[in-house]
């Protein structure tokens, strides 16, 4: 009797070395498909977040304070820094699509400004139209789709860990595909079209390409340097509970590309219309 029980747990113990690390991948692709559906399905958000992305070897950082309506898009945040007490509301489909901005300081007015202009993009990876979870949720469901057949060994579920006073899953994925290579510019190209419909980073792009100056700075023929995929390793923090990330950690060929913390998220939080207008109490615009 004794030598069958001995005999069953030495089963028990194989299996678990032979298929847990197989179990455990499953159970990791799983809840980053969850997540996925999550986030693609917000309505609204209210979060502070943080985020530092490297710029030309450096890494830049600010703290906003967001309030968030996904369709039609809506976004208000006020800065913590760099610039204490800059405030920015956008309006999809308003005020010529440009957003609105409070500076805090000098010039002392409102100013309107195009999101996809130098200023409003300097030392930024996105604008402000990536706010959010669900561009994120887009970009690694497009890599898992992109390579299903290694989908499930790709990511990987590292433990428990807490953030933000929640119970959060440690997710990793890895991506051992990621490189760069020739791309030849079709007509009516620039690099935030190439990036949309590859889903990569126009930053990324930009960066690369040491004769390129600006998103919009190629021409029909010529050949360029491109990632073929947004990145080489993604960790995220997921949320238990509410499955969805409350941290994001991206890296490209180089290391650490940028990083994004959220605190104090509200998923689907009730929104009044007032709180995206420059006359809400307590903005100000």
């Amino acid at each position: 009797m004794n030598r069958f029980f001995r005999s069953l747990l030495t089963v028990v113990i194989l299996s678990t070395i032979v298929f847990g690390t197989k179990v455990y991948a499953q159970n990791a692709y799983e809840l980053t498909q969850k997540m996925i559906t999550t986030c693609k399905e917000v309505k609204s958000l209210t979060f502070v977040l943080k985020k530092e992305e490297r710029i030309n070897g450096k890494m830049f950082g600010d703290k906003s304070a967001v309030k968030l309506n996904v369709s039609p898009f809506k976004i208000y945040y006020k800065q913590e820094y760099p610039k204490k007490g800059l405030e920015m509301l956008y309006l999809e489909g308003q005020n010529s699509n440009n957003a609105l901005i409070n500076t805090n300081g000098f010039p002392w007015v409102n100013v309107s400004l195009d999101p996809y202009g130098s200023q409003m993009r300097e030392n930024q990876h996105h604008t402000v139209h990536k706010m959010g979870f669900k561009s994120m949720a887009v970009i690694l469901e497009f890599l898992l789709n992109k390579y299903s057949d290694k989908a499930t060994e790709m990511v990987s579920l590292e433990g428990s860990v807490k953030w933000d006073g929640v119970d959060c899953w440690k997710i990793t994925m890895t991506n051992p595909n990621f490189k760069y290579e020739n791309y030849t510019v079709k007509q009516g190209d620039d690099l935030i079209k190439i990036a949309k419909r590859m889903n990569l980073s126009e930053h990324m792009i930009l960066e690369k390409n040491a004769g390129v100056d600006h998103y919009s700075d190629v021409s029909a023929g010529t050949t360029i340097q491109i990632p073929v995929d947004y990145a080489k390793k993604m960790e995220l923090y997921l949320d238990k509970t509410r499955n969805v990330p409350l941290m994001i950690k991206v890296y490209d060929d180089q290391g650490l590309y940028e990083i994004y913390e959220y605190y104090n998220v509200k998923v689907n939080p009730s929104i009044s219309p007032q709180e995206f207008t420059q006359e809400y109490s307590g903005y100000g615009f």
